[in-house]
């Protein structure tokens, strides 16, 4: 599929992001929000060749992600959720671009994972994350080269397993 967003369902869902981020008042979040704006996250594919790979499916498939997650969390705390569904994939909008060709490309970096590149930079941000938000986040794609002390962290996280799976089924309705 090779959907395309129109300029007023992307500012829509910016709007939305803005506001669940907001929402959390979590210290150091003005300046994600700043970086969002800046490196072009609501404008930007979610990846080359996979799920969400149009303009604006990297902000789409975060929003989808959370409000399945939002939808599904029991327990979980909403903050917790908003945060770790919504910035999953937040260094994507760094790496994947628009060449001049129209086409998406992306660009190299010495930081493998995407999830670890993902918390980093939000702590570079200067995002303060919950322990089980920074496992949520850097995990999110699965445990298989943790250690397994940390897989075993993951696989008893309420919020890890709720983000991967809405990550999952996001990513899977995204094709």
């Amino acid at each position: 599929m090779s959907e395309r967003l129109g300029t007023e369902t992307i500012e829509r869902n910016r709007v939305e992001i803005v506001e669940l981020l907001r929402s959390t008042g979590r210290k150091g979040m003005d300046k994600v929000l700043a970086y969002l704006d800046g490196v072009g996250f609501y404008t930007a594919p979610s990846s080359t060749h996979r799920h969400h790979n149009w303009r604006g499916g990297l902000a789409q498939h975060s929003l989808e992600t959370c409000r399945l997650a939002l939808a599904d969390r029991g327990s979980v705390a909403r903050e917790s959720v908003i945060i770790a569904a919504l910035l999953h994939d937040i260094c994507k909008a760094s790496i994947l671009y628009y060449g001049s060709d129209g086409r998406i490309h992306h660009r190299s970096t010495s930081i493998k994972g995407h999830g670890y590149r993902s918390v980093a930079l939000l702590g570079r941000e200067g995002l303060e994350l919950t322990g089980e938000e920074w496992l949520a986040i850097r995990w999110h794609m699965g445990t298989k080269k943790a250690a397994p002390d940390v897989a075993h962290k993951v696989h008893h996280s309420k919020l890890c397993r709720l983000v991967y799976a809405s990550d999952k089924l996001d990513a899977k309705r995204g094709h």
